[in-house]
C-alpha cells in the first residue's frame, strides 16, 4: 500500500476538521483586524491548539494506516475469519463490520448448502453411471452373440434414453420453479402418451393396461406432471411381472397408478421417497437408482401436489397423486 497516496486520502477524508481549523484561524485573524486585539495572544492560542491537536492527528493517522494496511493484506483471500478484521472504533465502522459479519455468515451458509448440493449431485451421477452401464453391457453382449432381435435392442435403447432423460431432469430440478408454465391440460391424452412411451415393456411382459375416469382437465405444468406420471408408470411396469397396470381417478382430486406387482414391504414404505433409497426390490432387481420417487416427491410439492403409497407384498402397489384443491403452488 502506497503511504503517500494513503496520507493524501487521509487528509481528504478529514477535510471537515481541516476546514474547521482553518475557519478558527480566519476568525482569530478577523478579531485582530476588526477589534484591534493584540496579535500575540491570538497567535499563542492558535499555536497551543495546534500543539494539542497535532499528537491526536498523528495517533489517528497511524491507527488508520494500520487498519487499512491490515485490510489491504486481506484482499484476494478466499477465506476470511471475523477475528482477523481490525477492531472497529467509530459507530460507522461498527455498523459496517456488523454488516460484513452478516454477509460472511450468509456466504458461509450458502457455501455449505452448495457443497451439500454438489455432493448429492456427484453421488447421483456416480450411481447413474453404474446404472447406464447395464443396458450398454447388454447391447455389447448382443453384438458379440449376433442377437439382432429388434424388440430387445429397442428395449435397451429405451432404457438408455430414460436414464439420460432422468439425468437431464435431475439437473433441471434445481431451477424447476423458474420454468413452470401452468396450463389447463386434458389428463387422458397425457396418460395415453405415457403409456405409449412404455408400450415396449408392457407388451413384452403381457401386462394389461386399464384407463378409466380420466376425462378431467387439470391445471399444472405439463412437462413436470408428465415426468411424475412417467416415473410412476415406469416403476409399475418394472416391478410387475404379470397382471395389469391401472390408472384412474377415484375422485377429481386424486390420480391413482395401481399395479399387481411384487409390492413393497412395510419396512421399506416409510423410506421409499428418500433420495438414494432402493429398498429390497431395488437390490433384488438392480434396476433402481433410488432417485425416481425422490424426484417425483420434490416435483409434486412444487406443483402443489402430494404423493402417498399403499402396498402389499406379492399383491401390488397403489401410488396416489393428490391434486391441490386450488391453484396454489408450494415452492420450497
Amino acid at each position: 500500500m502506497d503511504k503517500k497516496r494513503f496520507i493524501i486520502q487521509y487528509f481528504k477524508d478529514k477535510y471537515k476538521i481541516i476546514l474547521a481549523f482553518i475557519g478558527f484561524i480566519i476568525c482569530n485573524t478577523l478579531l485582530y483586524f476588526l477589534y484591534d486585539v493584540r496579535f500575540e495572544p491570538i497567535l499563542y492560542a492558535t499555536f497551543l491548539i495546534f500543539l494539542f491537536v497535532f499528537p491526536f492527528v498523528l495517533i489517528d493517522l497511524q491507527r488508520t494506516y494500520q487498519k487499512n494496511f491490515k485490510l489491504y493484506n486481506m484482499k484476494g483471500r478466499q477465506f476470511l475469519s471475523l477475528l482477523e478484521f481490525p477492531r472497529a472504533d467509530s459507530l460507522t465502522e461498527k455498523c459496517y463490520q456488523k454488516l460484513i459479519e452478516e454477509i460472511i455468515e450468509i456466504w458461509q451458509d450458502e457455501r455449505v448448502k452448495q457443497k451439500k448440493i454438489d455432493a448429492e449431485r456427484d453421488d447421483y451421477y456416480i450411481l447413474w453411471t453404474h446404472q447406464i452401464k447395464t443396458p450398454i453391457y447388454v447391447m455389447e453382449l448382443m453384438l458379440q452373440t449376433g442377437d439382432t432381435t429388434p424388440s430387445k435392442w429397442k428395449s435397451e435403447l429405451i432404457q438408455i434414453s430414460r436414464y439420460v432423460d432422468m439425468a437431464l431432469k435431475y439437473l433441471q430440478l434445481e431451477n424447476c420453479c423458474s420454468d413452470l408454465v401452468l396450463k389447463k391440460i386434458k389428463l387422458l391424452p397425457l396418460v395415453q402418451e405415457v403409456i405409449k412411451n412404455h408400450s415396449a415393456i408392457l407388451i413384452a411382459k403381457h401386462l394389461k393396461v386399464h384407463l378409466y375416469n380420466l376425462d378431467n382437465t387439470i391445471l399444472t405444468d405439463k412437462k413436470w406432471f408428465f415426468f411424475i406420471l412417467e416415473q410412476l408408470v415406469s416403476n409399475a411396469a418394472k416391478y410387475t411381472n404379470k397382471g395389469s397396470v391401472s390408472i384412474y381417478q377415484p375422485t377429481p382430486l386424486q390420480i391413482c397408478i395401481k399395479d399387481t406387482g411384487i409390492g413393497i414391504s412395510n419396512e421399506d414404505l416409510p423410506r421409499i421417497f428418500e433420495k438414494g433409497y432402493t429398498g429390497f426390490n431395488g437390490h433384488l432387481y438392480q434396476k433402481s437408482t433410488g432417485c425416481g420417487l425422490y424426484m417425483c416427491k420434490k416435483v409434486s410439492r412444487i406443483l402443489g401436489c402430494s404423493l402417498s403409497i399403499s402396498s402389499e407384498v406379492n399383491i401390488g402397489t397403489t401410488v396416489t397423486i393428490h391434486l391441490p384443491e386450488n391453484d396454489t403452488l408450494f415452492i420450497d
